[in-house]
């Protein structure tokens, strides 16, 4: 399981309540956005470099901070 498909199986009042509360981070709506953007581009035939300048400029990103935004949501999430 990545770190996007844990953070979408909370409903999003759950989400708010834990970003607010420290425990999620406080963009992680737009980290969902972000990445479902990116891979809806993907997904779509778009090659990842194209992708990457059209989410970026769409969401006034910097391409080093999506980048990173789409490494972390595709991390998976460790046996705890």
């Amino acid at each position: 399981m990545t770190v996007y498909e844990l953070a979408i199986s909370l409903p999003p009042e759950s989400r708010k309540m834990l970003a607010k509360a420290g425990i999620l981070a406080p963009n992680i709506e737009r980290n969902i956005y972000v990445y479902e953007l990116f891979k809806g581009c993907i997904d779509a035939g778009v090659p990842k470099m194209e992708a990457y300048l059209e989410v970026g400029r769409k969401c006034y990103i910097s391409e080093d901070n999506l980048r990173k935004i789409i490494r972390k949501m595709s991390e998976e999430v460790g046996d705890w």
